[in-house]
């Protein structure tokens, strides 16, 4: 349901000419607030909509829960542990359909007496997110409009065991929380336009359910081995999606396999805005006992780069290439 902070932050400065919405002048209409503009009169401004689930192109609820277990190594430092990753991907939206918009412009022209009232989409300056579920919360932000965005969330081990039995038995409900601040103006006590901010929030509630929608709910041992051949090797990188190192900008990672004449090598490059998961793909299938090597480079922010080592891998169908050692050695 949707809720109205009653706090309000402002920021007063000459306004221009420019058009701008009057908040101190607003109504409801078919469930929108819709603000007048401080000058024009036949022109007004729609509040964001209510923003909702998305729903995929096979009609499934945009969401994907998704476990990641292996066992640590000697080169990550947490040799003989046991870890478990959880990663939560929802994919929301905000809009409203044509017909309301239609039905908001009849009931202006009716109450304003106008003929032809013009609408344009509300000025949002900031937008922040915050996900709840159990007793965690996972706050976002960014910096304009809400528009469609997949919310992507890394789970720490604990939490990811915990949600896992939660949906396994049925009994998961999380909530996205989104506050956006509107730009308009107010007058202030000297009767003069002055530049406002106003904070408008929704809670969106989300129901992870893994009877109705298995295929959304994934479960995978990074550690599994392969004993027959195989085309490609599936590479996981989370430095990014858990920021472990916010000096790093991008980090190559380079496959061989061994070949008659050379090694096949293929690479891939995450960085902050690609996917966590990557898939490089072989024109040979291969004996995956034979091994093959990884040579891993990362690039930093300033320009400078670190070449990793050749190494030597076995058996291993999937690879994270995640750097946990300075979060393990704390």
């Amino acid at each position: 349901m949707r809720a109205f902070s009653v706090l309000i932050i402002c920021f007063f400065s000459a306004v221009t000419a420019v058009a701008s919405p009057n908040l101190d002048h607003y109504q409801d209409i078919e469930g929108v607030r819709v603000y007048k503009d401080h000058q024009k009169s036949n022109l007004f401004y729609l509040a964001p909509g209510m923003p909702v689930l998305e729903t995929k192109s096979d009609n499934l609820p945009d969401y994907f829960f998704e476990i990641y277990r292996y066992m640590g190594r000697k080169g990550t430092s947490d040799s003989g542990k046991f870890w478990v990753k959880g990663v939560l991907n929802i994919g929301i939206q905000s809009g409203r359909e044509k017909k309301v918009t239609k039905k908001i412009k009849k009931k202006l022209s009716q109450e304003h007496n106008i003929k032809y009232p013009k609408l344009r989409s509300m000025p949002v300056v900031k937008t922040d997110g915050k996900l709840l579920f159990s007793d965690q919360e996972v706050k976002w932000s960014q910096g304009t409009r809400w528009s469609q965005k997949k919310i992507i969330v890394p789970l720490d081990d604990t939490i990811s065991q915990i949600l896992w039995k939660a949906v396994k038995a049925g009994q998961t409900l999380i909530s996205v929380q989104i506050e956006q601040s509107l730009a308009g103006v107010k007058k202030d006590k000297d009767n003069k336009w002055g530049k406002v901010n106003v904070p408008i929030s929704y809670t969106l509630p989300v129901k992870l359910d893994k009877a109705a929608y298995p295929s959304l709910f994934s479960q995978t041992d990074l550690g599994g081995r392969m004993i027959k051949g195989y085309t490609g090797i599936d590479i996981f990188c989370f430095d990014f999606l858990e920021n472990l190192d916010e000096n790093l900008y991008a980090k190559i990672v380079e496959i061989a396999i061994p070949a008659p004449k050379k090694p096949l090598v293929e690479s891939v490059t995450f960085k902050k805005k690609s996917d966590y998961r990557t898939r490089i793909k072989f024109k040979l299938a291969k004996d995956l006992n034979i091994g093959y090597k990884v040579r891993i480079t990362r690039v930093f922010l300033d320009g400078k780069s670190e070449e990793g080592q050749w190494n030597m891998r076995k058996g291993e169908a999937m690879l994270d290439i995640t750097d946990y050692k300075d979060k393990i050695d704390e």
